[in-house]
């Protein structure tokens, strides 16, 4: 066999292998900017391990999202056998398999410094592992193709096989910057596939991002969004469908990132206060302190001040004697001098309420119902204040119509309540037929199936009063059907019936009772009335004679008209 064709079979092998060039220069001052991940489950078992590295000196570093699924806690180590834990998950990406994250700087913590332009293709690049036994220092390779991705960044072919020992690590060009991360891939394949550093740098956590798979897998304390703004409004969101604990825990990480946000440190301070039963009251008025100091809205702060305070009044929670009702409206009077804001006076008016300082509450309410604010719900929030006081039917029935009014048309099923509530209302000022036209409103927009006795006996009455005997008529005999077993029911159909003339019909109920009930005077009164508009005196002059005697004053004015 000739020795030349092994010869250039070899070399055939060693041109596929990547090129093993020399050190470079920079390779002693990057390499302890290369590290281990190791990852532990909840048990504190190691999950997995994988390559990183530290892009800032502040600590931050970028790995691949899959050895920290499911991890409850994750280190890194370096080269020079550096620990540090890491304590924040600062962005993840679930596509791009990459995630960013921090560990507490030191003064060795050593940091890449990352490409600002695309790499070419052809150009010379080299790729640093950890610490790999089986490798060189570096595995030189050249980019075969690069391409654009979202933001400005790019993805990378390198002519390196793929090999497990390079997942993670940095991919430097010849000037000694990173240009990519090397993702996980097959292993074995003719070519690996590296991220642009950049954008792992670059993930942001939004308000609306932390729910995604890609941060719900990882149980390492996550970063609020790096905007206060979006970080709030992340925390609002949470608050409805977080455990208290939990949410407890969420409201220390916001201060941790954001130390001096004033929204911050009341929403902790009222979490103290509300949520644990104001075990720490100390604290939580230090912080509502120095949130005020901060704000620059303090009108705003007081406002809140003294609605927390009217809530745990309220709720008869246990907190320092000096909060009262009356430091309460001292805060809010703080705030409408500061800033006349509508839902001040909203605060205002439930405290005043609350201190049964009914004409000032009602004062307050309508103050909000004088701004673009006013609705349905304020105008019944300064109804409920104004029936508490004295005289002031004609002034409640006015604001329920004005609430009724706002709910506009079709009338939704919440309207029906107020119907209910005006009707009793215009009974009392004497507009029954008014109020019989409320009680058909309340019957369509409830439904007739869902009324018992006591709605259709409250009509029968309206209906006697404004005269409307048809209806009323109708009313009592639902009434009776609905409750057969309440002779009240039947004594009133009697009495109506008696009153329309209509004796014939009154007489078997009437004897009917008076079997049930032979010493009631109401029966018997009535009974013998029936008798006497019949003509049939005799037969009504016993039932009139034993309602007397048992003490009826009327039957014994009908037996002595003088």
């Amino acid at each position: 066999m000739s020795i030349r064709p092994a010869l250039t079979a070899l070399a055939a092998i060693l041109l596929s292998l990547p090129l093993a060039a020399k050190t470079p220069k920079w390779y002693k001052s990057q390499k302890n900017s290369v590290f281990q991940v190791i990852a532990y489950n909840a048990e504190g078992k190691e999950s997995g391990r994988s390559t990183g590295f530290f892009i800032s000196k502040d600590g931050t570093g970028i790995t691949d999202l899959g050895v920290l699924k499911n991890a409850c806690s994750a280190k890194t180590v370096d080269a020079a056998g550096t620990v540090r834990p890491i304590q924040v998950i600062l962005g993840a990406n679930d596509m791009y398999d990459a995630v960013k994250f921090q560990v507490i700087p030191d003064k060795k913590l050593c940091a890449v410094s990352l490409a600002v332009r695309k790499q070419d293709e052809g150009s010379q690049v080299y790729a640093l592992p950890f610490m790999a036994e089986r490798f060189d220092r570096v595995q030189a390779a050249s980019v075969s193709k690069s391409m654009d991705i979202d933001g400005g960044h790019f993805y990378y072919n390198l002519s390196l096989p793929c090999d497990s020992c390079l997942w993670g690590c940095p991919v430097f060009n010849e000037q000694g910057l990173v240009i990519g991360m090397i993702q996980n891939g097959q292993a074995g394949d003719a070519v690996s596939y590296a991220l642009d550093a950049n954008f792992v740098r670059d993930i942001e956590i939004l308000a609306m991002s932390l729910d995604e798979r890609a941060y719900a897998d990882i149980h390492i304390r996550k970063a609020l969004p790096s905007d206060a703004s979006q970080a709030l409004a992340y925390v609002y969101i949470k608050q409805s469908t977080m455990g208290t604990k939990e949410y407890g825990r969420l409201l220390e990480d916001f201060l941790i990132q954001f130390p001096d946000n004033a929204d911050g440190l009341f929403n902790l301070a009222s979490y103290l206060i509300l949520e644990t039963d104001s075990t720490q009251y100390e604290r939580a008025q230090q912080l509502i302190d120095r949130s005020i100091g901060l704000s620059d809205e303090k009108g705003r702060m007081h406002c809140d001040y003294a609605n927390l305070i009217y809530m745990t009044v309220s709720d008869g929670m246990k907190v320092s004697g000096s909060w009262t009702l009356e430091k309460a409206l001292e805060e809010i009077d703080t705030a409408i001098s500061i800033d006349t804001v509508p839902e001040f006076h909203h605060v205002k008016g439930n405290i005043e309420f609350a201190m049964g300082l009914y004409p000032q509450a009602l004062e307050s309410f309508m103050k909000l119902n004088s701004t673009s604010l006013a609705s349905a719900d304020s105008y019944l929030l300064a109804y409920t204040a104004c029936s508490r006081m004295e005289n002031s039917t004609d002034r409640c029935i006015e604001l329920l119509d004005t609430a009724i009014l706002m709910l506009g048309q079709p009338f939704p099923p919440r309207s029906g309540v107020l119907y209910l509530e005006r009707a009793t209302l215009l009974q009392e000022a004497g507009r029954y037929r008014d109020a019989v036209r409320d009680l058909f409103r309340y019957e369509e927009l409830v439904g007739s199936g869902s009324l018992n006795a006591g709605f259709y006996y409250m009509r029968y009455q309206a209906g006697i009063q404004a005269k409307m005997y048809e209806q009323a008529l109708a009313d009592i005999i639902t009434a009776r059907q609905l409750a057969p077993q309440d002779q009240t029911m039947t004594l009133e159909h009697a009495s109506l019936l008696l009153r329309i003339g209509n004796q014939s019909a009154a007489l078997p109920l009437l004897i009917d009772l008076v079997e049930l009930f032979p010493d009631d005077t109401d029966v018997l009164r009535l009974l013998g009335v029936c008798y006497l508009q019949m003509d049939e005196r005799p037969k009504g002059i016993p039932y009139l004679q034993k309602a007397s005697d048992l003490g009826d004053t009327t039957a014994a004015r009908l037996l002595d008209p003088q």
